[in-house]
């Protein structure tokens, strides 16, 4: 007997949710990631977002200037960008809303102290 398809879909989005939470990418030798609660995202609650920045080696890189923009390709939207704060060690926060559920991009930008940049882009299912 399967599983219903409540119980399926449930299954596919939370492992796109690990899915998203695991993907980070390394770009002049800094690895990036980013996780969010709830996961996957909900329309019209909030989200918290958490991105981590580390080097090659995995040290957790401080002082970073981090930014967040969040595009729904499908649409044109008006400008969403969530104030990111640094929380230490490498950890860097911000809060926002989507506005509607479906194909999102979380893209974060990464700028250290030293002039290193980084840039990754993590897909987003808005529920």
């Amino acid at each position: 007997m399967s599983a219903p398809i409540g119980m399926r879909r449930w299954a596919a989005a939370a492992a796109f949710a690990v899915l998203c939470a695991a993907t980070g990418a390394a770009a002049e030798g800094l690895s990036i990631g980013l996780t969010t609660a709830p996961s996957p995202p909900v329309r019209g609650e909030g989200t918290a977002f958490e991105i981590s920045v580390a080097d090659a080696a995995g040290a957790p890189q401080a002082g970073a200037r981090v930014s967040l923009d969040l595009i729904m390709p499908a649409h044109a939207m008006k400008e969403n960008r969530p104030r990111v704060h640094e929380r230490g060690a490498g950890r860097y926060v911000a809060a926002g809303t989507f506005s509607m559920g479906g194909e999102w991009i979380a893209a974060v930008e990464v700028v250290l102290p030293d002039g290193r940049r980084a840039r990754a882009e993590f897909p987003l299912r808005v529920r």
